[in-house]
């Protein structure tokens, strides 16, 4: 029999797998709208900018997963000092990476084939990252799940309208740029003041854990190698046609991991391994259950998808959508286990991933002459991932079942 707090937590993931697919389909609104009613040479200098934002995002991940495990641990004390500490910290944090990003922007713009006048831009976009996550970490470490998937789809709307403007003002890259940081930076500095953490005085300072932070960044980059790796390495004489292909694959992936914050969040706040071991099946089964249906959906409309959002030039593409549908269903698996590993210190993950990337590279450097090919590279690729992930997660929950934990939690 459920309990009261399983359906809140089945309740919040319901809401939040809505939410996020009504949140996710607006941010493609906003891809195609920048696709379609913008020059394709600013719609390419967009592009690759959008692939250096989506890397500069990484730390934001951290920072947010980082904030709510630390509120979600020390729930019952007095968190407003660590609310503003961090705050500081990580703004002085995101001024001296971004500097240092800023002053490398000749390097930079050489290996990403992106004009230098862009990377001001972009810099401001990695120092947004730093500080915009804080106030999604504070509200989700306390459960606040409502609250955050009400912010998220303002900025996303408000993002939509910044692309509006700047599609109005001659396709303005800056504003375009900038659209995916303002808005998460708007919401921040209106929700830190109003959170209050009040409770018990903690016996001990309570900070960030640093060594955690730099560990669960690294856990993130690697385990987005798998996505975006591939369209790096992949042979450019069919690269449009694979781009193709993944970008609606990875619309199984987005719509499937939705509901992962609301399970770091649930778990950031368990500390019996029988209750985090629940949380974790349920989480589960709905990334599976998302998966298998939007797969299902790719498969049956396939044809219509395809006019609908790249065009009918890729038609061709149709018979490999549903195929790498169900391998970015295991890859949000994967994705959700790798947030579990996380929530619970358990870092040894990261030889796992830093095998799969080498992995990858190998078979992409041997097999990249035919479309199937490196369909076959990926296939490999996200079922190894899925299976090693399983076992490592096996091994996890005999440990801890024991009693054993890898690493204990530091406040």
């Amino acid at each position: 029999m459920k309990t009261p707090k399983d359906l809140g937590y089945i309740k919040n993931l319901l809401l939040t797998s809505v939410m996020g697919g009504l949140i996710g389909l607006l941010n493609y609104v906003f891809n195609i709208i920048v696709a379609r009613y913008t020059e394709s040479s600013v719609f390419g200098l967009f592009s690759a900018a959008m692939a250096i934002i989506y890397l500069l995002q990484i730390p934001a991940t951290s920072i947010q997963a980082i904030i709510t495990k630390k509120i979600g641990e020390n729930r019952k004390y007095n968190m407003n000092g660590f609310k503003w500490e961090s705050l500081i910290i990580f703004s002085i944090l995101g001024i001296v990476i971004s500097t240092i990003f800023f002053i490398f922007k000749g390097q930079l713009a050489q290996v990403s084939n992106v004009s230098q006048d862009v990377f001001i831009y972009l810099a401001i976009v990695l120092f947004l990252a730093f500080v915009s996550p804080i106030a999604k970490g504070l509200l989700l470490g306390v459960e606040r799940i409502v609250t955050v998937n009400l912010l998220l789809f303002a900025e996303t709307i408000l993002k939509l309208i910044l692309g509006v403007v700047a599609i109005k003002l001659g396709g303005s890259i800056p504003l375009l740029i900038l659209a995916n940081g303002i808005p998460a930076l708007l919401t921040t500095l209106f929700i830190i003041p109003l959170t209050k953490l009040n409770g018990e005085k903690s016996e001990k300072k309570i900070t960030v854990n640093y060594k955690e932070l730099i560990l669960t960044t690294v856990s993130f980059l690697l385990l987005s190698a798998p996505y975006t790796l591939d369209l790096i390495l992949v042979n450019t004489s069919f690269r449009s046609e694979y781009s193709a292909v993944s970008l609606l694959g990875k619309l199984v992936y987005f719509a499937a991991i939705t509901i992962a914050a609301v399970m770091f969040a649930r778990l950031s706040n368990q500390r019996d391994v029988k209750a985090e071991k629940k949380t974790l099946l349920i989480s589960l089964a709905g990334t599976v259950g998302i998966g298998i249906a939007v797969t299902l959906g790719l498969y049956i409309f396939k044809d219509l998808v395809i006019n609908m959002t790249i065009g009918s030039q890729y038609l061709s593409i149709a018979p490999y959508i549903a195929l790498f549908g169900l391998c970015m269903t295991g890859y949000a698996v994967v994705f959700m286990l790798a947030n579990y590993f996380i929530s619970i210190s358990s870092f040894k993950y990261i030889f796992i991933l830093v095998f799969m990337v080498a992995l990858q590279i190998y078979l992409f450097v041997t097999n990249n002459n035919e479309l199937m090919q490196v369909l076959n590279n990926q296939i490999i690729v996200y079922s190894t991932l899925t299976v090693l992930t399983l076992i490592y997660l096996f091994l996890t929950f005999k440990k801890r079942h024991n009693g054993q934990k890898e690493e204990p939690k530091v406040n």
